[in-house]
């Protein structure tokens, strides 16, 4: 193995990439968090339905995107190449979409649900080798766990009244 001019170890390009992919999804969460952490709070940062739709609107952009991870991930499914997998691959889209419309705290719990499908899904699959990627599983199911619990706690603020 070579090394640098620290002496540290370089990483290979397939460490490089995973390692990649999970600094990319915890950033993916700061949206969540912070958004989850004003509205929870009743920060004053921002008016409330602002933080809301901020909320909903990255909820439903992210559940486009795993759709669409997906949707590459059955391209790639050489011996299956399953239509049925394609079809629902559009479905966490239209999720968001539909969610996204709906007033709170039943768009937050229709998200909760929604990324627990897919987060199982995405699981399910990588265990079973449709995702060839093995350490796929556990960044997905870090993932979905925050938003999930970041999603119900948002549910549960808007669904309660506001004391001013």
């Amino acid at each position: 193995m070579q090394t640098n001019s620290h002496d540290a170890p370089l990483r290979s390009r397939a460490d490089q990439f995973v390692r990649a992919a999970w600094i990319l999804g915890v950033g993916g969460l700061v949206p969540f968090v912070v958004g989850s952490l004003l509205i929870a709070t009743y920060s004053e940062i921002a008016d409330p339905s602002y933080l809301w739709l901020a909320v909903s609107a990255w909820a439903a952009v992210i559940l486009s995107f795993l759709g669409g991870a997906r949707w590459g991930a059955a391209l790639n499914e050489t011996p299956r190449k399953s239509p049925t997998t394609l079809a629902l691959s559009v479905l966490p889209a239209l999720a968001g979409w539909v969610c996204i419309q709906l007033p709170q705290p039943w768009n937050f719990v229709g998200f909760a649900v929604a990324f627990c499908v897919q987060g199982v899904w995405d699981y399910t699959a990588t265990r079973e080798g449709r995702i060839a990627a093995p350490w796929y599983a556990q960044l997905r199911l870090v993932l979905t766990v925050v938003v999930v619990l970041c999603m119900v706690a948002v549910a549960f603020a808007t669904s309660q009244p506001v004391a001013f």
